[in-house]
């Protein structure tokens, strides 16, 4: 047998495994009689800042933050050199209780907080996977901006159903010297049919008319900030966290995937193997606007390098030059996310088949 070099670089199987996970089931599935690099990867949703911890040798810090419910979690953030990487998913992630009029983003803005209080200043905020769509109402809160009722009364804790209530906002005792960049692969717009509420909010649990109402108070708030962000891309990205952050703070929004890719040196690295596996959860038409997968196998075939995408489910996408799906005519959905780690550990085995 002829010994080859083998990139792993997947995301993660939301709801399944963490891309280190996965990382692990395929090596394992390979075995050793290959040379094998693994590179748990992430777009700047779920996962982001493992992946940076560990590409840059960072320190993990804990603390005790409100979910999206207001409910006390401890989430982390990691830090090195003179930066903080924090995931919003960290502390506003999607919970199985879907109720996103009901969600804020407090508990991100409680983490930057905590990062500037440790003496980071330079904040790498990765965006995705929240369950909120509050325009960042929440996690503006929590850095000390203040938005009022029709009662002037302060909204202590704004949630995506208060957005429409707002009759007065003020911004004068914000944290103050933090240098964002915001780690995104969407360019939703703040509001509007491409925006926040319309796009992403049906996949948090909004019917309809919470759509709507949604986006009418992503609207009003954007009238409140101190800039108005309607025309940035990637403003919705995160339930519009980011757009009310960069409305106060200004910073660089940039693709998730090129950072992450730049700290790891992953172009030398597709460069210097013979194959490429890759994948995610779900394959599917989003996967062709640029998510993970789609990417590494645009980069293995610029380098001349074969791909392999390896998923929970493929709906008929075919990308790279090989597509391996856990469910298949024998393995429901549900099954395959019970069973993730053995099933994905046997199909790994069909790579190099």
């Amino acid at each position: 047998m002829i010994k080859i070099k083998i990139l792993i670089v997947p995301d993660s199987f939301k709801g399944s495994l963490t891309s280190k996970e996965v990382c692990a089931c395929i090596a394992e599935g390979l075995n050793d009689k290959h040379e094998i690099t693994a590179v748990p990867f992430s777009d700047g949703g779920e996962g982001f800042t493992e992946c940076i911890n560990d590409i840059c040798n960072g320190k993990l810090l804990y603390t005790k933050v409100h979910n999206i419910y207001n409910q006390i979690v401890e989430a982390s953030i990691s830090t090195f050199s003179d930066t903080a990487v924090i995931e919003c998913a960290a502390a506003s992630g999607l919970l199985k209780k879907k109720n996103v009029t009901a969600a804020s983003s407090y508990g991100t803005g409680e983490l930057i907080k905590f990062a500037v209080t440790k003496g980071f200043h330079n904040i790498l905020l990765g965006l995705g996977g929240t369950g909120c769509c509050d325009g960042g109402a929440g996690a503006l809160t929590a850095l000390g901006a203040a938005f009022y009722d029709e009662n002037y009364k302060k909204m202590s804790f704004p949630r995506g159903s208060d957005l429409n209530y707002i009759f007065g906002a003020g911004f004068s005792n914000v944290v103050k010297d933090i240098s964002f960049t915001y780690a995104s692969d969407v360019e939703n717009e703040y509001f509007g049919k491409n925006g926040a509420a319309y796009i992403f909010a049906p996949q948090k649990g909004a019917n309809k008319t919470q759509v709507e109402e949604l986006d009418e108070g992503l609207k009003r708030l954007n009238a409140f900030l101190p800039n108005d962000v309607s025309k940035v891309k990637g403003a919705g990205a995160a339930g519009g966290i980011c757009g009310g952050l960069y409305s106060v703070y200004g910073g660089a929004i940039r693709s998730g995937f090129e950072i992450l890719s730049e700290y790891a040196g992953l172009e030398e690295k597709i460069k210097e193997c013979d194959l490429v596996v890759t994948g995610e959860g779900k394959t599917d038409a989003q996967t062709l606007m640029g998510k993970l997968p789609y990417k590494i196998s645009l980069l293995a075939k610029k380098h001349g390098k074969n791909c392999v995408v390896i998923s929970g489910i493929n709906e008929g996408i075919a990308i790279g030059d090989k597509c391996i799906s856990l469910v298949d005519e024998s393995i429901t959905p549900e099954y395959a996310i019970e069973n993730a780690a053995q099933i994905l550990t046997e199909k790994a085995k069909y790579i190099l088949k």
